[in-house]
């Protein structure tokens, strides 16, 4: 029997350009956009940990800057599932 190990609904796009996060109104921090799919996105920073449960992130690869939950992260990788 065969098994998909690819947990992922939606399918994702490699996108791999940039992208800002904001912490507030005042402050943003530089992120590589690394996945894109329907749901959600895959982001590199320098400090995963200094960014909030949600975020705004804004990239030239979505149409508008979206609001983004972290579903999990790591030292300097995030994935997050968009907000409604």
């Amino acid at each position: 029997m065969l098994t998909n190990p690819e947990r992922r609904i939606e399918p994702r796009h490699r996108i791999g350009e940039g992208g800002s996060v904001a912490l507030d109104e005042h402050t943003s921090i530089g992120c590589l956009v690394h996945d894109l799919s329907e749901s959600g996105v895959r982001i590199t920073l320098p400090d995963a940990a200094a960014i909030p449960e949600v975020f705004l992130l804004s990239a030239s690869c979505l149409p508008s800057a979206a609001v983004c939950r972290v579903v999990w992260r790591n030292d300097e990788t995030i994935g997050a599932r968009f907000q409604d």
